[in-house]
């Protein structure tokens, strides 16, 4: 198949699923329809699927169920303690196929150390759960302080539902990590909480929660920030916020293996300074001591510095743009269907993944996949900030991020064939909404703590105004051709997509907005 005869069609993001059917095809690693046939005729078809699933079941049935605590080394924290059941979820085959999912996808391509798995990740995000609990403090009335440890406030059920959430917040990541999820979206839907949720509630670790009296829907409702218990609210705001753990375990982890040192900052210093407190509505919140205003400035820069030399590196960009596309073609290609979407990519690792997209008939996905191999990648021929084009160019390129078929088609016109050009829309979310909003308790144990928002203290204002800066620079535009390719791929871009006359930009609403 050659690029003139890429399959049309629409997504399957609104098909029903089949949980069985999934679980064959996660163990078999066949199609639908050749599951359905075999089962329909029978005969040695099915005798080959029978067996397949015997074969899976029989090498499962050779694991034995831990009994007693376990210290597993981590290159990061050291020496993390495990509970039996945490071992057992630990040894599930769901969970063991993180060892080969890359945390960083392609990123090594760039920093060849950065080949750290989504496995340790997951391990260091647990050890950080049970370090909040030993660590941060809490306070239930802070007009009269009084701080005691958070294992005063959760009790034993809420202490297992705090680590099994933070052990398994990463369980649903495809190959590759975060690198195809945008096609995974645009296709089915589809993204990592998505498989992470379906293998919560249809997996052996289903059973391993159930039988340590911790439900799947409540870990689900913890991942999501769904639950209207204030406790459990609590524990989603320590993973997924700005400052939660998983990006304080990512961040230290990413530098060491990447080697780019600027993701490092005093974590042990940001958690002791962290404090729970009810506000006025009552509602449990994470808040910052003013006294560590410094160390939260390290923290929020970090970050903000790893996306700028790590994560939106343009070879790493560049890489994981490839692979993307190279997945959603692909995907268009073979048809999936939803079940197959969640079944394959909850199977397959990273090189599970190469391998499928390298038996591609369409030459371009092929080529696309030979690049990263052979890392002959294409070269950066124009690079603008957001902000320089007109408005509604802007406009457009906004949609992008959300439409890969708008992206892609655009790609196709600038290059007048698929699979020549690369445009990427890079506009991340650095939370400074959010960031601006973190509170810091202000006064002392004699007088009385106040809540007061980061963005309204004077102390704040250095990083507000750093933050709302780099909103503003970061967001930008490169396109990416052969460097032969490049004259002709520029003058094609600049006449399709002009600059604008003035300064302004559009934010994430479409808002326009002096500079």
């Amino acid at each position: 198949m050659n690029q003139a005869n890429i399959p049309k069609g629409n997504s399957v993001r609104h098909q029903q699923i089949d949980p069985d059917l999934i679980q064959l095809i996660r163990v078999t690693g066949l199609r639908e329809q050749n599951l359905v046939t075999a089962k329909a005729s029978g005969g040695a078809a099915l005798a080959k699927i029978e067996k397949i699933v015997s074969n899976h079941k029989r090498l499962l049935s050779l694991g034995e169920k831990h009994s007693r605590q376990k210290a597993i080394q981590d290159p990061i924290h050291g020496a993390i303690i495990f509970d039996p059941w945490e071992l057992d979820i630990l040894s599930s085959w769901e969970m063991l196929r993180l060892r080969f999912v890359k945390q960083l996808g392609p990123a090594h391509i760039v920093y060849p150390g950065a080949t750290h798995t989504r496995f340790e990740h997951c391990m260091g995000t647990s050890f950080l759960a049970q370090k909040c609990i030993s660590v941060v403090n809490y306070c239930n009335d802070i007009g009269k302080p009084c701080f005691v440890p958070l294992s005063n406030l959760l009790d034993d059920y809420h202490q297992k539902i705090f680590r099994a959430a933070a052990l398994l917040h990463d369980i649903g990541h495809p190959p590759t990590s975060h690198s195809i999820e945008y096609a995974l979206e645009a296709w089915a839907g589809l993204d990592h909480l998505d498989l992470g949720e379906h293998i919560l509630l249809n997996s052996s670790i289903t059973e391993i929660l159930q039988q340590n009296d911790m439900e799947p829907r409540i870990i689900i409702d913890v991942f999501r920030g769904k639950t209207r218990d204030p406790i459990l609210g609590l524990l989603s705001e320590f993973l997924d916020h700005p400052l939660d753990i998983d990006k304080t375990d990512y961040l230290i982890r990413d530098a060491h293996f990447s080697g780019v040192q600027l993701g490092l900052f005093p974590a042990e210093r940001v958690m002791m300074t962290n404090r729970v407190v009810r506000d006025r509505s009552r509602k449990y919140v994470r808040a910052f001591m003013i006294k560590a205003l410094h160390s939260l400035e390290s923290l929020i820069l970090s970050r903000n510095w790893m996306f700028s030399d790590l994560y939106l590196h343009h070879a790493v960009k560049l890489s994981e743009a490839l692979i993307s596309k190279a997945t959603y073609f692909r995907i268009k290609e073979e048809a999936l269907s939803k079940n197959e979407c969640i079944g394959l990519f909850t199977r397959w690792t990273d090189a599970d993944l190469y391998d499928w997209l390298g038996d591609s008939e369409i030459d371009f996905v092929r080529e696309y996949i030979s690049r990263i191999r052979y890392r002959r990648l294409f070269k950066v021929v124009l690079s603008r900030p957001i902000s320089s084009f007109a408005i509604d160019v802007q406009s457009e390129f906004l949609r992008m991020l959300h439409d890969i078929e708008r992206l892609m088609d655009a790609e196709t016109e600038v290059a007048k064939e698929p699979g020549r050009v690369v445009i990427d829309v890079v506009s991340p979310d650095l939370g400074e909404e959010k960031l601006s909003r973190i509170p810091l308790l202000v006064g002392g144990e004699r007088t009385g703590l106040e809540i007061i928002p980061l963005d309204e203290t004077d102390e704040g204002a250095p990083l507000m105004k750093i933050l709302r800066q780099q909103r503003r620079t970061i967001p930008s535009v490169r396109v990416y051709s052969d460097p032969g390719d490049a004259n002709d791929i520029l003058k094609r871009f600049e006449r399709l997509f002009p600059l604008g006359t003035g300064r302004k930009y559009l934010d994430d609403e479409y808002d326009m907005t002096e500079v």
